[in-house]
């Protein structure tokens, strides 16, 4: 695809020496190198994700970075977002942020934003970027990101981390080659704000790792290399170390419009019957709004957790198959995990939108 931004000019020798490792990059150069240096980029949330993104924007060698979050330090910050140090404790994030990059690389150009970004100023803020990055933490900020961005036809590299998983992904309605997808074409309309890391606790290293893949998603987008996840889903399982890619249908309906009954499930094909056993599955709906799911057993996260198990589940044998669903597969994936540790022999974790899917091929 075409790079986002024309390149600067030629790089001086200071940048070249800099950028060495760049420049010897097949199918990079100096060119690639340049369009870095001419780039402004907008950074929402300078936390678990902001940090590393941040971090590898300014070593590569973008020129501008915009930084924002009302947030200060907090102690508990610190397990993570490495930006932030012992002595910012109490700090507006920007204000160490912009001190942090400017000592990486004095030359980057940072502008703070120390506000909270909502439907009333992300438009404006975002003026003048070449690129968003969504690292912030709750879906409030992030449809206003999407909604901004999409008025005003720029790229979003969004990424989350929870507990121990993540995903990746790039949202840009102008998109070519009918990639155009935008965050509630995927995810549906806002919901309301659930787990969180307060909640749910966070891994520090897979903020960096999923910080580090946005980094790179940005890069590829504003020099014209390699092939952005557009129209893909990147997940990341830090507890296997393991990466796996959901491709995206444009236009996809909304996970929540398209659920599946447990009567639907129950009409797949024997092929792909997650048991040997004759038993119907039972569907688990651990989603934040209960109903999603009709005809689905729903029950809360931290109940499981708690060993507080609905009847229905309790009464249904531990060979028979269980599917638990949720909206993105995170909570569904740790209910699993509690349900197998409990006994049941036989549980599937799944997505609301893969649960959908697998009726419709098999209704």
């Amino acid at each position: 695809m075409n790079p986002l931004v024309p390149p600067r000019g030629p790089l001086d020798p200071a940048e070249r020496r800099r950028a060495a490792r760049h420049l010897l990059l097949d199918g990079f150069g100096p060119d690639a190198q340049a369009r870095l240096a001419s780039a402004r980029v907008v950074v929402v949330g300078a936390g678990g994700l902001g940090s590393p993104v941040l971090q590898y924007l300014a070593a590569a060698g973008v020129g501008t970075l915009g930084i924002v979050d009302d947030d200060v330090v907090a102690e508990s910050n610190l397990q993570r977002q490495v930006l932030h140090g012992t002595g910012d404790v109490g700090a507006p994030k920007t204000a160490s942020a912009a001190a942090a990059l400017r000592s990486l690389r004095p030359e980057v150009g940072v502008v703070e934003h120390a506000v909270r970004l909502d439907a009333s100023n992300a438009q404006a803020l975002f003026e003048g970027y070449d690129l968003v990055v969504d690292a912030c933490d709750t879906f409030a900020t992030r449809y206003a990101i999407a909604d901004a961005a999409a008025r005003l036809g720029l790229p979003v590299v969004w990424g989350t981390v929870l507990g121990w998983d993540g995903q990746v992904a790039v949202w840009w309605s102008a998109a070519p080659d009918g990639r155009g997808l935008a965050y509630a074409d995927v995810f549906g309309p806002q919901p309301a704000e659930g787990e969180s890391c307060e909640t749910a606790g966070v891994l520090g290293p897979a903020c960096g790792v999923v910080g580090a893949t946005m980094a790179v998603e940005a890069v590829k987008l504003l020099t014209g290399t390699g092939d952005p996840a557009l129209g893909r889903l990147l997940t990341y399982d830090a507890r296997t170390s393991t990466w796996d890619e959901i491709p995206l249908a444009e236009g996809a309906p909304s996970a929540r419009e398209t659920a599946p009954s447990t009567t639907e499930m129950a009409r797949r094909a024997p092929e792909t019957a997650p048991s040997a056993a004759e038993t119907t599955p039972l569907v688990v709906d651990v989603g934040r709004i209960a109903g999603a799911v009709p005809g689905a057993v729903w029950a809360r996260l931290e109940d499981l957790a708690a060993g507080d198990l609905p009847d229905a589940v309790l009464d249904h044998p531990l060979d028979a198959p269980l599917v638990v669903v949720c909206e993105q597969g995170l909570r569904s994936r740790g209910a699993a995990a509690i349900l197998a540790a409990d006994g049941w022999r036989d549980v599937r974790a799944m997505r609301y939108a893969e649960l959908a899917a697998l009726a419709a091929r098999h209704a």
